[in-house]
């Protein structure tokens, strides 16, 4: 196994295996370079056989970005940005003016439209680093914006990546979830590895799955898991994340048991069998339309879509929710627990503490809503609009169109208080 960098994915997933294809199917490029950190960070031997393929951004952007690759003598640019998206513009062009330190190791490919000439340029590289590289190709997408020709770059994709498997090459290709075609992405799942797709929540937290692991066995099925992004670093957090509700996986379970297919569902709710997939795949949420229609189909209250597994023991009007759900969430000068699975009656409450002496500069929780804040321990300093507010045990604060930029424990011995999100 080679890990990924990341224990908690390499746990669901088993690492990676030389000749592994991994595609990432997302809708923010940018999330993806954490996960590459991640896996230079752990596997040092990579480091000097890294082969970059950039049809999205400039060499001056890629060496400063992933200056860490190209610190030694093997690593490779292959720049099809520059004469490609980049239209030969002097800006970009002014980069190959001059002695440059590592020139030689930068590939400027002069006609990347000429889907013959780049691919020559590629298998050259390609004899020249046979075994134990790392190929990473920042956009599928890119390529094809540039030869406007979904078709070619499937087929190049189903050229290359065998090619990479019979190399004992690793490859990560990324491609944005929203720019291709649903026959181009069924393509890109059957010829790789190992796919991932990330989306961005409502929350702070990203949410990944693992569409396809060839040979494996996701530890955790289909179901996905749930990262945030601190500083350059990736935590993965065990448990579900918040604000998801698990909707698809419902209603694909009482499709099934009522023997329904997604086209006779599809009809009942008047949308595309496509629309249907989507929602059973999470990947977009039924409006309160179609959650009652979904209701009505299948005999079940609409808090039935909406209740998220495992809060805690219902019924009867009342539920409770034991301090064994409870998640902590990592923060570097507070103790946050967040106190139910998911959102609950249109709520995330946290409970927060702070030691004595301990300040937080900027929001606790990335929130667009309101805020209700009550002291249960000690006494809490707040700067709100540059105004700061002493709050002693017992005391609260609302919070409609503010928010608070400091916050400081001001008693003795620490304070703690109930942090609301609504």
């Amino acid at each position: 196994m080679i890990g990924t960098g990341i224990d908690y994915l390499d746990r669901v997933t088993g690492g990676l295996r030389l000749g592994d294809n991994v595609a990432w199917e997302s809708a923010d490029g940018a999330t993806v370079e954490h996960f590459i950190r991640s896996f230079f960070k752990s596997s040092p031997e990579f480091k000097e056989n890294v082969i970059y393929i950039s049809f999205n951004f400039s060499p001056n952007t890629i060496l400063r970005r992933y200056e860490y690759l190209f610190r030694n003598d093997r690593s490779i640019l292959i720049d099809a940005f520059t004469h490609g998206k980049g239209n030969s513009d002097g800006v970009f062009l002014d980069f190959y003016k001059g002695n440059r330190e590592g020139r030689d190791r930068i590939i400027c490919v002069d006609k990347p439209s000429d889907i013959g000439s780049f691919v020559g340029i590629l298998n050259e590289v390609e004899r020249k680093h046979r075994e134990g590289s790392f190929y990473i190709f920042d956009g599928l997408t890119g390529m094809n914006e540039l030869w406007k020709n979904e078709a070619a770059v499937l087929d190049f994709f189903a050229f290359t990546c065998p090619k990479l498997y019979d190399l004992n090459a690793l490859a990560y290709w990324v491609f944005h979830r929203e720019a291709h075609s649903r026959e181009f992405v069924a393509g890109i799942m059957h010829i790789t590895q190992i796919v991932f797709s990330i989306r961005a929540t409502d929350s702070d937290y990203y949410e990944l799955k693992v569409q396809k692991l060839q040979d494996r066995t996701p530890l955790f099925g289909s179901r996905p898991s749930y990262f945030k992004i601190d500083g350059s670093r990736v935590l993965f957090e065990d448990g579900k994340a918040p604000d998801h509700f698990e909707i698809g996986e419902k209603v694909r379970l009482l499709r099934k048991e009522a023997r329904m297919t997604q086209a006779s569902l599809a009809t009942s709710l008047n949308m595309t069998p496509g629309a249907v997939s989507q929602i059973e795949n999470d990947i977009i949420t039924p409006s309160l339309q179609t959650l009652v229609q979904l209701s009505a189909i299948f005999g079940k209250p609409v808090d039935y879509f909406i209740g998220a597994s495992g809060l805690g023991k219902t019924g009867h009007g009342y539920s409770v929710f034991d301090r064994g759900g409870r998640v902590q969430i990592e923060h570097r000068d507070a103790t946050i627990y967040r106190l139910m699975e998911s959102e609950y009656a249109g709520m995330k409450p946290y409970s927060v503490s702070l030691e004595q002496g301990k300040s937080v500069n900027g929001p606790l929780m990335l929130h667009r809503g309101k805020e209700f804040i009550t002291v249960t321990r000690g006494a809490l300093e707040v700067e709100i609009n540059g105004e700061t507010i002493l709050l002693e045990e017992c005391d609260s604060l609302s919070l409609t169109d503010s928010f608070v930029t400091r916050w400081r424990s001001a008693g003795g011995t620490g304070c703690g208080f109930l942090y609301v999100l609504f």
